[in-house]
């Protein structure tokens, strides 16, 4: 049923399985930030990605094998397709914040430099 759900969803809207993997984990990197009021550089929104995911995957498993076999089979791949794009805009995020808090402390220190130019 589960899979039967996915295969309909991706037939629905004209996409591969691996393109829905990236848009449903962007939907809920995204999701969770809003959910949860946090920035895309807490952690919290990507964490919550990270464990749909992995119980995304163990369904997945548990499906195909009726089980808990010892293949991975697409796992992997669907682990990369819907973790790459939500772990980019989170560690440019985390960067941008980092940097910003440094620019912070450097005027609050008293060194600016629009008036190092002027």
């Amino acid at each position: 049923m589960y899979n039967g759900i996915k295969t309909e969803l991706s037939e629905f809207l004209g996409i591969t399985k691996d393109a829905l993997h990236v848009h449903i984990g962007l939907a809920i990197f995204f999701g969770a930030a809003l959910v949860f009021r946090r920035p895309l550089a807490s952690w919290i929104p990507w964490l919550s990605l990270l464990a749909f995911e992995i119980a995304n995957e163990l369904m997945d498993m548990f499906h195909w094998h009726g089980g808990f076999g010892f293949e991975l089979g697409d796992s992997p791949k669907d682990i990369v397709n819907t973790m790459f794009w939500p772990t980019v805009v989170f560690a440019v995020a985390r960067w941008l914040k980092r940097r910003e808090a440094q620019q912070g402390s450097t005027l609050s220190s008293g060194t600016d430099a629009a008036t190092d130019h002027a």
